[in-house]
């Protein structure tokens, strides 16, 4: 019964993770089309430090998120992959 107890904290916590990375990777997905879409003008100016469009440095931009957020992810998967599997030994967590 205790070990039920513990897994449905996990699974809290791990909801707690996944949801809000979710909700960011999406909306900062489709930041991209959105702002294209409604601001063609401001997102296809250069930019003038580097002489590249803003469109292009936002999109390299969600490369470099989307590894971190996976690499965040991964981690954090591992610590609860972990804990499952000294809950299923039996261990006391």
């Amino acid at each position: 019964m205790r070990e039920a107890v513990i897994f449905q904290q996990l699974l809290k916590r791990k909801k707690k993770l996944i949801l809000p990375m979710t909700f960011f990777f999406v909306l900062f997905y489709f930041a991209l089309p959105i702002l294209i879409w409604f601001f063609p003008e401001w997102i296809y100016k250069e930019n003038p430090s580097s002489f590249i469009p803003w469109w292009w440095l936002f999109a390299f931009f969600q490369l470099i998120v989307t590894w971190i957020l996976g690499w965040v992810y991964w981690c954090k998967a591992k610590k609860y992959d972990q804990l499952i599997e000294d809950l299923k030994q039996g261990k006391n967590i």
